[in-house]
């Protein structure tokens, strides 16, 4: 299984970059996990539209569903169809991706299969309804936290995973409902599992707490 950065910040990007956006390929299937400013473009540098599988959305901000829209015109020029799955979470962006022409709405569940992929779901801890989300190709397990506070849900989780992808857009000593580095250190420890460091708040410099902690590079492919 491999991941690849499309967009690593939040809630806007630096100069150049793009918000919180992965890709995530297997032997026989690839899936968008997130779908921030500047994915669509980005994922086509890595993969044709008509081999995506689907678009998973861990919950409904703007930073990290934007790229939607422009995808939505494209999949309707090109009379394709793509499966999306989001929480129904009852707010406006609900309502807007509900307009968009080109995607198979899924209620996003506990538990779906998508081709070699079993996807679970865990509410985490977010202003706006947010999901983590484990992906195993039976062999490996990639752990995806969406937006969240450190919760104990979390860490429950997280356990098993081969590595660890950590929404860390929280300054030190802050309140943003976000993890810092800090606490991406502390499941890394932990767990004694890697962690790649996103949804990085544009106005912060990262330097990794740890050596197991890997501060994300967009465009660059991860294995898991």
């Amino acid at each position: 299984m491999e991941l690849t950065i499309l967009g690593k910040y939040g809630p806007y990007p630096k100069k150049g970059g793009g918000t919180s956006s992965y890709l995530v390929k297997g032997e026989s299937t690839c899936i968008a996990l997130d779908f921030g400013s500047g994915a669509f473009g980005r994922l086509l540098n890595f993969t044709e539209l008509n081999a995506v599988n689907a678009v998973i959305l861990s919950h409904l901000h703007y930073d990290h569903i934007c790229d939607l829209l422009p995808l939505s015109y494209c999949l309707k020029a090109k009379g394709m169809s793509l499966p999306l799955v989001f929480p129904q979470t009852d707010c406006f962006q609900k309502s807007l991706i509900a307009d968009l022409e080109g995607f198979e709405a899924v209620p996003l569940r506990e538990k779906i299969r998508i081709g070699e992929f079993e996807l679970n779901f865990e509410k985490m801890q977010h202003p706006l309804e947010s999901y983590a989300v484990k992906i195993s190709d039976g062999t490996k397990t990639l752990f995806y936290s969406g937006d969240t506070s450190f919760c104990s849900q979390l860490c429950k989780f997280s356990e098993g995973s081969d590595l660890l992808l950590l929404d860390c857009g929280k300054e030190k000593n802050s309140s943003a409902p976000h993890l810092s580095l800090a606490d991406a250190a502390y499941l890394s420890r932990t767990l004694s599992v890697p962690v790649i460091a996103s949804h990085l708040n544009p106005e912060l410099e990262y330097v990794s707490p740890l050596e197991s902690v890997t501060i994300a590079e967009e465009l660059k492919t991860y294995s898991v």
